[in-house]
C-alpha cells in the first residue's frame, strides 16, 4: 500500500511537471498543445500500469475458476496491492475447495445412507413439491427411478390420504406419528413419521421429511398371534369345561350309579385323550417353526410308507366302506421318514374323515418338474373355493361344528405345511365342493445330495 502511494505521488508529478518549470500562458497555442500531448502520454502510462496486473488478475481468477494446475503465479511474486488481491482470492479459493469437499463428501455419506435404508424416505422443499424419494420409498409406492422429484405429494399419491398429511404438516409445523392402509390389489400398512423441516437460524419450515416404514407383516403376525391365543384358549377351555362338568357331576352323587359313571369316565377320557392331542400337536407345531426340529434324511421307499399307511387306517376304511386304490409312479423320494410319514397319515386321515360311506380314495407319488409328489384324492364333501386359501392355518376350520365333531385338534393341515416346508417342498390343494378334494406336497428331488442330508 505504501508502494502505491509512492507511484501515484510520481505520476502526479510528472503530470504537472511541465507546469512547475515552464512559465505558461494559454496564449501560447504551441504550449497547450505540449501540454494535450503531454496528458495524453501520462494518461496512457496510467491506464498501462493499471490494467495489465488487472488483466493478470482476470486471468488468475479464471484460472481458479477453471482448476488450471499450472495458473499463473505472476501476481503473488509481486509486493503490491494486486498480490495482496491475489493472495486473497487465492485462500479464499482453498477455504472454499477444503468447504465443497467437506460437504460433498457429507452428501456422499448422507445419499449412502438414505439409499441403504430399508425405510422409505420422502422430502418436500420449501414450496411443497416433493425433492427427494429414497430407493426404498420409490419400491414401496412402485415409482419408477426419478419420478416424482419436483411434484407436489398430492399428484403422486392421488388415492391416498398422504398427500393431505404432508401438507397439514407444512402449514401447522408439527410432527406426526401416524399408520395409514395403502390402496392396492393388495392391502398394505405403512407406519408413517414426518417431521418440519427447519432452518437453523430463523426456525422458519422450509420443508417436510417422512420416513415410511411397511409393517403389513408385523400387523398381520400380531392378528396371527391374537386369533392363536384365542383359538388355543378356546380349544382348552372347551374339553376343561366338559372334564370338570362332569366330575362335579360325579362328586355331587352320580358316582354310586355304575353306567352313569361308567358313560361319564369314558367321556372325562375322550376329553382328557383331546387335550393331548392338542398339547402334542401344539409342540410339534412350536418345535417346527423355530427350526429345532433336526431332519434325518433317508432314501425312502413310497410302496413301503404307503402299505403301512394303510395298515394303520384299514379298520376305519373298512368302517364307512371306502374303497382305497394306489397310483405309485414314483418310487422314492428322500426326507425324514419319521416327519412325512406323519404328512402322509394326516392328509389319508382327513380324507377319510370327509368322505361319505361308499366313497373312493386313492392313494399315490408321480413325478413332477419339482421333483416328487405325493397325493391323496378322495370323492369327498369337498372344500369351498373361499377356504382354500386359509385352510392351512392353525386352527382353522371349513365347518367349525362338524370338525369338532369329527374330532381333531385344527392343527393337522398347519403341521402338514410346517414339515413339507422344512423339506423346502411345498403343498397344495385342489377341490370342487360336493365332489372332492385332491391334496398334495412336492419334495424336491436333487441327484447331488447325500442321503444324510448335506450336499456332495
Amino acid at each position: 500500500m505504501h508502494k502505491l502511494r509512492w507511484q501515484l505521488g510520481g505520476f502526479l508529478l510528472l503530470l504537472f511537471l511541465p507546469f512547475l518549470l515552464i512559465e505558461f500562458t494559454w496564449t501560447n497555442f504551441a504550449f497547450v498543445l505540449f501540454c494535450l500531448g503531454w496528458f495524453l502520454m501520462i494518461g496512457w502510462l496510467m491506464y498501462r500500469w493499471i490494467s495489465n496486473p488487472l488483466k493478470e488478475l482476470e486471468r488468475f481468477i479464471e484460472d481458479l475458476r477453471l482448476d488450471t494446475p499450472l495458473r499463473s503465479r505472476l501476481l503473488t511474486r509481486r509486493s503490491d496491492i494486486y498480490a495482496e488481491l491475489a493472495m486473497g482470492i487465492e485462500r479464499i479459493d482453498r477455504e472454499h475447495t477444503s468447504q465443497s469437499s467437506t460437504l460433498r463428501g457429507r452428501m456422499e455419506e448422507i445419499q449412502a445412507i438414505l439409499t441403504s435404508m430399508s425405510e422409505g424416505v420422502v422430502a418436500t422443499d420449501i414450496t411443497g413439491q416433493i425433492s427427494l424419494i429414497n430407493p426404498a420409498a420409490a419400491e414401496l409406492f412402485n415409482l419408477a427411478s426419478g419420478k416424482g422429484v419436483g411434484e407436489f405429494p398430492y399428484k403422486i399419491f392421488p388415492d391416498s390420504e398422504l398427500g393431505d398429511i404432508f401438507h397439514q404438516i407444512y402449514v401447522k409445523g408439527y410432527s406426526l406419528t401416524q399408520e395409514i392402509i395403502w390402496p392396492g390389489d393388495s392391502e398394505r400398512v405403512f407406519n408413517l413419521h414426518l417431521a418440519p423441516i427447519r432452518g437453523d437460524l430463523d426456525e422458519e419450515i422450509r420443508g417436510v421429511v417422512a420416513v415410511i416404514g411397511d409393517v403389513t407383516k408385523l400387523r398381520r403376525l400380531e392378528t396371527m398371534r391374537k386369533d392363536f391365543v384365542a383359538n388355543v384358549s378356546h380349544e382348552l377351555r372347551t374339553p376343561m369345561t366338559s372334564i370338570t362338568g362332569f366330575i362335579e357331576t360325579l362328586l355331587d352323587g352320580a358316582l354310586e350309579d355304575k353306567e352313569i359313571a361308567k358313560k361319564f369316565l369314558t367321556i372325562i377320557h375322550q376329553e382328557s385323550e383331546r387335550l393331548n392331542y392338542l398339547i402334542s400337536d401344539l409342540l410339534d407345531i412350536s418345535r417346527l417353526e423355530s427350526g429345532q426340529t433336526e431332519l434325518k434324511k433317508t432314501m425312502i421307499d413310497l410302496e413301503k410308507l404307503i402299505e403301512g399307511i394303510i395298515l394303520v387306517v384299514e379298520n376305519r376304511l373298512k368302517d364307512k366302506k371306502l374303497e382305497l386304490s394306489k397310483e405309485i409312479m414314483a418310487k422314492s423320494f428322500i426326507g425324514d421318514e419319521g416327519l412325512l410319514r406323519e404328512v402322509a397319515i394326516n392328509l389319508l386321515d382327513n380324507a377319510i374323515k370327509y368322505t361319505p360311506e361308499g366313497g373312493k380314495l386313492v392313494i399315490g407319488s408321480r413325478y413332477v418338474s419339482e421333483g416328487v409328489e405325493f397325493f391323496v384324492k378322495d370323492t369327498g364333501i369337498g372344500i369351498p373355493e373361499e377356504s382354500l386359501p386359509r385352510l392351512f392355518e392353525r386352527f382353522y376350520r371349513v365347518d367349525k361344528g362338524r370338525s369338532r365333531q369329527m374330532g381333531g385338534t385344527g392343527l393337522g393341515l398347519s403341521i402338514v405345511k410346517h414339515i413339507v416346508e422344512r423339506h423346502s417342498g411345498k403343498v397344495s390343494v385342489r377341490s370342487v365342493l360336493g365332489e372332492g378334494s385332491e391334496f398334495s406336497f412336492v419334495i424336491p428331488e436333487s441327484i447331488k445330495e447325500k442321503i444324510d442330508g448335506t450336499p456332495e
